[in-house]
């Protein structure tokens, strides 16, 4: 495919979901980078997150790969437990619940979330329980021309209950939520289990 082709499918995907790329972002993600966009609340109690990822696997493959809490396990960063307390019988809905470690600059992290699925295109989480006021999100995957990518994108709005620092907060929606998509990509693109 030619760069021309990759940057108008790029193009497209973004507007069809919430992302809109400049052509620097298009070449970015061509070449596997990482988008983030995040915008923290005044007074830093939250935030929310727009980010991007260009994955070499089907969205299928994605999906299968992000929907599996056990595989979660091994390959998103800080993440201790990962349980599926309640399952819609038609496969469509989950509650899960996680914990995360963030280390020394942050404690445990506990929370339940709904996630909806449409597979293999969209994640929808809404929060249900635990040390966020507000933890909702969506993941969307699109198919790039010729099977073999997906185009990953995810909003995710955040807000703890209790108050905390601003760095802590900056640290958390800028640096890991790369580190979590390029954990999901080489998982993605890695051999099927």
């Amino acid at each position: 495919m030619t760069s021309l082709a990759v940057h108008t499918v790029l193009w497209l995907a973004a507007t069809i979901g919430a992302m809109s790329f400049t052509p620097a972002q298009r070449d970015a993600l061509q070449r596997g980078e990482v988008l983030v966009d995040a915008r923290p609340d005044a007074g830093a109690q939250g935030g929310e997150v727009h980010a991007a990822i260009r994955i070499a696997a089907s969205p299928a493959r994605v999906f299968a790969v992000m929907t599996d809490c056990e595989a979660a396990l091994r390959f998103v960063p800080h993440l201790r437990e990962c349980v599926v307390l309640e399952r819609d019988p038609q496969g469509r809905s989950e509650v899960i619940a996680h914990v995360s470690d963030l280390g020394w600059y942050m404690p445990a992290t506990r929370y339940t979330f709904r996630a909806t699925y449409d597979p293999p295109r969209t994640v929808d989480v809404v929060h249900v329980a635990g040390d966020f006021r507000e933890n909702s999100g969506r993941w969307e995957l699109l198919p790039l021309p010729g099977g073999g990518a997906t185009l990953v994108t995810y909003r995710v709005r955040v807000v703890p209950r209790a108050p905390v620092p601003e760095w802590v907060v900056r640290v958390a929606l800028r640096r890991e939520l790369p580190r979590l998509l390029e954990a999901l990509r080489g998982h993605a693109e890695g051999p099927s289990p």
